[in-house]
């Protein structure tokens, strides 16, 4: 049962082919975006580019974000094609934002790049809250964006830590690209409307209301706000201080341990997205002490994983639970708004540090007493039902007498699953499948998977 448990838990098919498009797809967007920030460091000074780069930029994302998500609303038969259409011309801006000489002409390809990079985000986001398995989301994006920062790691290395730098790397984007397109029409074709059924169901149980979404937006703003405010990633240390690809290895750290803390428990993830707000505040206190900037760039890498993963998977939820697939990004859409808020912070108050920290603070008590508001609403009635739907489960099995194997089949069928799926995910035969489902149908005494659904559906209630 443990092993079978560990097959079932990290080798679905959906959720490995979720995981390497989003890698792939956030490698492509990272890559172009660093690479653009080194050749504008050799045409205009590190202030201005930290303008382009973390506050205009960002905000371009977001941008980027929102028209994703307009058309996803309105044109939903587009969503097919919008992410290739956007990494080909992720591509294309690439070209002059890291080759020309002209520096006007590197800004504003740059600028449009991230535009776009925000409507890659928004695909990508949509296909995690759509197709991969709702209790494994965070760790399928803490997962793929950790790989991706891994990738880019060890890109660095090529060339003796020149990569960036180099014409190079427009080839390795490109193939990047290519690779990305043929795994977006992979898991496109094998999971079509998936998850689609059982948001549907929810939908009418859980009504989204506006005030409820803007309260979890402006959350996300303060975090991000207060996140970015404590240290801007300066671009004046990247190739002097220290080694960015590196430091995010730390990030890459974050990502992973965020991701599954929360799956495994959503109300402990949030908690512990809050809790590393404290870190800006570490740093506002260590500032002017003979500490190296290298340590501060390891500890807001570190805490910006557990953010990083809060935002994007409160989003999904949401999206997922109230069957609103257009909301996927807007966790990251007012993430990347108060990741610009912050960075401009930091340069506005740059010489008034006492400001800057009172400020800071102000941002983060909202910060806190909205989210114990909002955590009202999302974790404590959540808690109480996975708890008595695990207890009905049990009791359910217990009465029918169901062996472990027909409890997994059980699980699978009332995730939806087919014949055919339950066997790729179980690792067996479609035979053996059909063996145990019908010792299951006949221990419960149904006539069919509808018939099974709606006891238990009505079992206790």
């Amino acid at each position: 049962m443990p092993e079978l448990a560990i097959r079932r838990k990290y080798l679905d098919t959906s959720d490995i082919n979720c995981t390497v498009m989003i890698a792939l797809c956030f490698l492509v967007t990272s890559t172009g975006w660093l690479s653009w920030e080194y050749h504008l460091l050799d045409q205009i000074t590190a202030g201005a580019t930290d303008v382009c780069t973390m506050v205009i930029g960002y905000l371009l994302q977001a941008a980027g974000i929102a028209v994703y998500e307009m058309i996803l609303h309105r044109k939903p038969a587009l969503s097919g094609i919008l992410l290739p259409a956007s990494l080909i011309i992720h591509m294309i801006l690439m070209v002059p934002a890291v080759l020309s000489p002209v520096a006007g002409l590197t800004i504003l390809s740059g600028l449009m790049m991230n535009l776009v990079c925000g409507m890659i985000a928004g695909c990508y986001l949509r296909d995690l809250t759509g197709k991969a398995s709702a209790n494994r989301k965070a760790a399928v994006f803490g997962v793929s964006y950790a790989v991706a920062i891994l990738t880019s790691w060890l890109l660095s290395m090529i060339g003796g830590g020149k990569i960036y730098y180099s014409n190079y790397v427009l080839l390795i984007c490109f193939v990047l690209t290519i690779v990305a397109i043929v795994a977006d029409r992979r898991i496109t074709v094998q999971n079509t409307g998936a998850g689609d059924e059982s948001s549907s169901r929810l939908d009418q149980r859980n009504p989204v209301k506006m005030v409820f979404l803007l309260e979890a937006c402006l959350l996300v703003l303060l975090f991000s706000i207060v996140n970015s405010s404590g240290f801007a990633f300066p671009a004046a240390d990247l190739g002097q201080i220290v080694n960015v690809e590196f430091s995010r290895l730390v990030y890459a750290a974050g990502l992973l341990i965020a991701g599954f803390v929360t799956d495994r428990n959503r109300k402990h993830g949030a908690i512990c997205a809050l809790t590393a707000l404290i870190i800006p505040f570490i740093i506002f206190s260590l500032r002017g002490e003979p500490i190296p900037s290298a340590i501060f760039w390891v500890l807001s890498y570190f805490t910006f994983g557990f953010y990083s993963v809060y935002r994007v998977i409160l989003f999904s939820d949401i999206a997922a639970e109230r069957n609103l697939m257009y909301l996927s990004g807007a966790g990251l859409l007012a993430g990347r708004i108060g990741d610009a808020l912050g960075e401009g912070i930091c340069l506005l108050l740059a010489d008034h540090a006492a400001i800057r920290v009172g400020l800071t603070a102000i941002l983060f008590a909202a910060s806190v007493a909205l989210f114990f508001k909002l955590y009202q609403v999302l974790y404590i009635p959540e808690a109480v039902h996975q708890q008595s739907e695990k207890e009905r489960f049990a009791q359910f099995a217990a009465v029918h007498d169901l062996s472990l194997r027909e409890q997994d089949m059980l699980h699978l069928i009332l995730d939806k699953k087919t014949n055919s799926e339950i066997a790729d995910h179980l690792c067996i035969s479609e035979n053996t499948v059909k063996f145990h489902v019908r010792n299951l149908l006949q221990k419960t005494g149904c006539k069919n998977r509808k018939e099974l659904l709606t006891i238990f559906e009505t079992y206790r209630e």
